[in-house]
């Protein structure tokens, strides 16, 4: 068995150019399938990331009818049982309590509809790095009476850092909800949108302004990565009682897994495409092969040499061709693109407007999950697999005679 292989291996360099240029194309063929997977794959998820962390978070916990009418009178108490399950998870890197309600914002002569968060402040920031998109100001503290206002509304209000704003809303049940409160803080997020309306506020002064004392809305957790957000799910439910339900970012952003799904169905027919104009290349080479050796093959089976074991050492070569490849192109590709996951590639320019006015931050993000490595090399055996029904179809067919007089 081994003599065959150290045969099949020889036979490869009878002809180095033809080798080195079948082995080139499967070689591109994989970086440049892992190159678009990794692009892809790294914009979803931070497009993921930045929604998990300024908003939804990867899981919320809310009232059931929360979702389809959000508002404070769908608010709840979180109990003793569930939190000490949410403290002991550790696939959990963090848990915030959230009030979310919406409120008109008042200046002067200008009002701008707002969407005001009550937070956790010390725990968001560890979650969401919030004190790092503080454009002007400074950030707040837990039981702090301050604002921090989105950088375009306030530009909208005509206000700066130390300015008094109102909010005007509806509290529980319909109470009026009033307040006047200091600016502490200007935040200036990579997503727009944000910016245009968001104001953050204590968790317990936001309590105090919709009179929910001791509820909230939701409560917004974060796990280590995406793979592990059913499995939390799953240790929590038993503890979740019949008037709150919990969701997944999938869930709570339909529109987005829409999106993301859009394109990876996109990406995936071009990849399809991809490797189909390789697998014919690769079939090409090994007819040219197979017929130039034609006379060569009917010489050994004509001297004993069976057809079996002939078979077996040309499939032997054309597995090497694919190996050498897409081995090349793994081992080129991961040091690339683990560098780009590291390090970002910012987009600048107009570009960059562009990435910010469809509400994304404005860098190109790249991913190293193992599927994108395994998934093309799997594609090129695949591809050898059926190329090697021709070769097996060549072989038992080769008439000796024939061989021997071409």
């Amino acid at each position: 068995m081994l003599k065959y292989i150290k045969i099949a291996w020889r036979n490869l360099w009878r002809n180095t150019r033809r080798t080195l240029i079948t082995s080139a194309s499967v070689f591109f063929g994989v970086f440049f399938a892992i190159m678009m997977t990794s692009v892809q794959k790294g914009s979803f998820e931070n497009m993921i990331s930045n929604m998990a962390k300024f908003y939804s978070g990867y899981i919320q916990i809310q009232e059931v009818e929360f979702k389809e009418s959000p508002g404070v009178n769908n608010s709840f108490v979180i109990s003793d049982k569930l939190q000490n399950a949410i403290n002991d998870n550790p696939n959990i890197t963090s848990s915030t309590k959230r009030v979310e309600t919406f409120a008109l914002a008042s200046n002067e002569d200008k009002s701008y509809p707002s969407f005001v968060i009550g937070i956790e402040p010390e725990k968001e920031n560890s979650k969401s790095g919030l004190s790092n998109y503080i454009k002007d100001g400074t950030y707040i503290e837990d039981g702090s009476n301050e604002l921090l206002v989105g950088k375009v509304l306030a530009q909208n209000l005509n206000i700066e850092v130390g300015d008094s704003l109102i909010l005007l809303g509806q509290g529980y049940h319909g109470v009026s909800a009033v307040g006047i409160y200091r600016v502490a803080g200007l935040l200036d997020f990579p997503l727009p949108d944000l910016s245009k309306q968001i104001i953050y506020m204590d968790l317990a002064v936001a309590q105090e302004f919709a009179s929910i004392t001791g509820k909230i809305t939701s409560n917004v957790i974060m796990v280590e990565n995406t793979d592990v957000i059913n499995k939390v799910i799953f240790n929590l439910k038993p503890h979740i009682e019949n008037d709150i339900v919990i969701y997944s970012w999938q869930d709570l952003m339909p529109e987005l897994l829409n999106l993301i799904e859009g394109k990876e169905a996109s990406g995936v027919m071009i990849k399809t495409l991809l490797f189909m104009i390789i697998g014919f290349g690769v079939w090409s080479t090994i007819m040219m092969m197979m017929h130039e050796r034609r006379r060569e093959l009917g010489v050994m089976v004509a001297i004993g040499f069976k057809k079996g074991r002939l078979l077996f050492m040309m499939l032997v070569e054309s597995a090497f061709i694919g190996i050498l490849g897409a081995v090349a192109g793994l081992i080129v590709s991961y040091p690339i693109f683990w560098y780009l996951t590291k390090n970002p590639i910012a987009v600048t320019g107009e570009m960059a407007e562009t990435y910010k006015s469809m509400g994304f931050e404005p860098k190109i993000a790249f991913s190293v999950s193992p599927e994108i490595f395994y998934n093309p090399a799997i594609t090129i055996l695949v591809i050898f697999m059926l190329v090697s029904l021709y070769q097996i179809y060549y072989v038992a067919k080769l008439n000796v005679v024939t061989s021997l007089k071409s």
